[in-house]
């Protein structure tokens, strides 16, 4: 029942939703006022990268601090941390006070992703963890959609949105330490390492990466580059949530084909589909309004190419591996994000933005040639019962973790 799902995990959905309002146009914002502050190109490519490090290195090491000292307790302590670190940023705004701040206010938004897509995997059952993992990524996107168009609010001294962004963080706090819902226990899971990954999925590592290239470049240096052209912030974030509520619309039907057809050529597809508007775009006047439509397709094939190749690399690990797996992807996909900004900053540079989504258009057939090469010369795995679950790695990155069903013998698991 729905009311019991609510029940369980309400909470934690309406205090992570609560962090994605923030998160939906503080990225935009610190972009935005980089570009504003005159940071050197370089200076500003590393400020934008170090969130996504911080979200990496968040990624990788705050589990253990999550399995001593627990969910609300760890979602507490990072909310707040991160809260205090969006109030420094109007005090010390020079780049290299701008890359620390961003390195631990992406650690921390790590760990509250962390502590709350564990939460709800361990309160879900095998016959509702769709619907709550549904239910979830609904609410987190919406929320981070909406978050775009709260850039528009009047700042006439410079720190108004940023102090509204640490109030959100603060009021995240609430719902889930006043639950009375019954955190899960956390359990520790065998290690797989990114080269074993490698050899069993290795379409999936490049696609986790490509995903990571792509998305944190167009989301990092779009709002960048249209704040040097004086776009508006009404139409900056205009176009960056119809690229969010584009990822939004892809889900589901992308997850659809991905069950019923090989994933390698579904993440290849969708791939493809990205580099084809992204040329598009790099041939369009940047800020016309006919730009939105294609914004559209190009956010939605973006933000599938990530679930697309979890699901695959699911397909062929154990099902006691499955939370490794997840850690090595958000490694491997925060690496490649990371990259992203500071590559397509020195590509802007020398050729404006047309070069940027050459760029990316470029890293998208790259891996649609891996992955329809893997797709001839390797057999499809007929064994699938852990479907695609829609997930965004900009919202946060464990809600592929599925059920413990054991993998018949005999299954293929190299591809």
């Amino acid at each position: 029942m729905l009311s019991g799902i609510i029940v369980s995990v309400g909470a934690t959905i309406l205090g992570i939703s609560v962090v994605q309002l923030a998160n939906g146009y503080l990225g935009t914002l610190v972009s935005i006022t980089a570009a504003a502050s005159g940071f050197p190109p370089l200076a500003m490519g590393i400020v934008l990268a170090s969130y996504f490090g911080g979200y990496t290195l968040g990624a990788a090491t705050l589990g253990s601090l999550l399995l001593r000292v627990g969910h609300v307790r760890l979602f507490a302590a990072l909310a707040g941390l991160v809260a205090a670190c969006i109030a420094l940023q109007p005090v010390f705004t020079s780049p290299a006070a701008w890359v620390v701040i961003r390195l631990v206010t992406g650690m921390g938004c790590a760990g509250l992703f962390l502590t709350a897509e564990s939460w709800l995997n361990g309160s879900a059952t095998a016959e509702n963890r769709g619907r709550v993992f549904s239910l979830y990524m609904v609410a987190t996107n919406l929320a981070f959609g909406a978050g775009q168009f709260l850039i528009n609010l009047p700042a006439p001294h410079g720190f108004e949105l940023f102090s509204l962004a640490a109030a959100l963080f603060g009021l995240a706090l609430m719902p889930v330490s006043l639950t009375q819902a019954q955190a899960p226990t956390v359990g520790r899971s065998p290690r797989l390492g990114i080269r074993a990954l490698r050899r069993l999925a290795p379409v999936a590592v490049a696609g986790c990466a490509a995903a990571g290239l792509m998305g944190s470049t167009f989301y990092a240096l779009i709002p960048a580059y249209a704040q040097t052209q004086g776009i508006p912030a009404s139409s900056i974030s205009a176009y960056i949530a119809t690229a969010i509520f584009g990822g939004l619309a892809f889900q589901i039907p992308v997850g659809r084909l991905s069950d019923s057809f090989d994933r390698r050529l579904v993440a290849a597809g969708v791939a493809a589909g990205f580099a084809v508007c992204a040329v598009v775009l790099a041939m369009m006047p940047f800020g016309a309004w006919t730009m939105l439509p294609v914004t559209f397709l190009l956010g939605g094939f973006m933000s599938t190419v990530y679930p697309v190749c979890v699901a695959h690399a699911n397909d062929r690990v154990l099902p006691e591996q499955v939370v490794s797996t997840s850690g090595s992807l958000i490694l491997i996909n925060g690496i490649a994000s990371f990259l992203g900004p500071i590559l397509g900053t020195a590509i802007m540079g020398r050729v404006g933005v047309a070069g940027v989504f050459l760029y990316v258009a470029a890293v998208a057939l790259l891996f649609v040639g891996l992955a329809m090469w893997r797709f001839v010369r390797v057999r499809r795995v007929r064994w699938k019962d852990r479907p695609f679950v829609p997930v965004d790695p900009s919202m946060g990155q464990l809600a592929h973790v599925a059920d413990d069903t054991e993998m018949p013998p005999g299954a293929v698991r190299e591809g």
